[in-house]
């Protein structure tokens, strides 16, 4: 479950942002959509928890973030959001395998075999889990990038645009595996681009 009320943020000196209210029940779906610089990554920044408000509050679960300190809040971060970026943040030294297991220990979740294993079978990377991130092509990449976002089950996944340098049948194919995984997560899935080829995939759209 998520709500958001009253959101609005400031920049020093530049743009202000006030958001709609958002309220999202339990394996609800909601696609953000919006031209550049109408504020859609300021608000997943809100929603992740990595910009403070400059008023209003967001709840996730029953948790108000917004009254956390720096601390819970990089704690509670790493256990309860996923993020999934239109360009993957990997460690480039680590293999495909590693960065999993990496991402695991930050989220403060022990190392699970069978965990890493069943995502990787998911996400067709099996047959790469032990190669570093630079071998891997632009689909595996994504696919990865995914794997991060999801491996620590989430309570909301956040999809920062996506889809918008895919081609459409590469579009369709990560639209469907996120949704598969927030489902295995029981996640709330958020999604912030500009892509109009994905409207048809979501019942909750909300226009900034």
């Amino acid at each position: 479950m998520l709500q958001t009320a009253n959101l609005s943020f400031s920049y020093l000196n530049s743009a202000s942002f006030h958001f709609p209210n958002i309220e999202l029940q339990n394996n609800e779906h909601l696609l953000i959509l919006g031209e550049s610089g109408i504020g859609k990554t300021t608000l997943l920044h809100l929603l992740a928890g990595i910009l403070t408000p400059e008023k209003g509050e967001i709840v996730i679960n029953d948790k108000t973030i917004t009254n956390l300190n720096s601390k819970k809040l990089d704690i509670y971060r790493g256990k309860n959001i996923g993020l999934v970026f239109q360009n993957t943040t990997v460690i480039s030294s680590l293999s495909v395998y590693e960065n999993l297991e990496a991402r695991l220990y930050f989220s403060k979740v022990s190392s699970q075999k069978k965990v890493i294993d069943d995502i990787l079978q998911q996400l067709d990377l099996a047959e790469v889990k032990n190669q570093k991130p630079n071998t891997l092509s632009t689909g595996q990449l994504q696919r990865l990038g995914i794997a991060l976002g999801v491996i620590h089950r989430p309570k909301i996944i956040l999809a920062d645009e996506p889809t918008s340098s895919l081609d459409d049948k590469n579009c369709d194919l990560v639209i469907k595996l996120l949704k598969s995984q927030a489902k295995k997560s029981d996640a709330n899935l958020i999604i912030i681009t500009h892509d109009q080829r994905i409207k048809n995939s979501f019942d909750n759209t909300l226009v900034l």
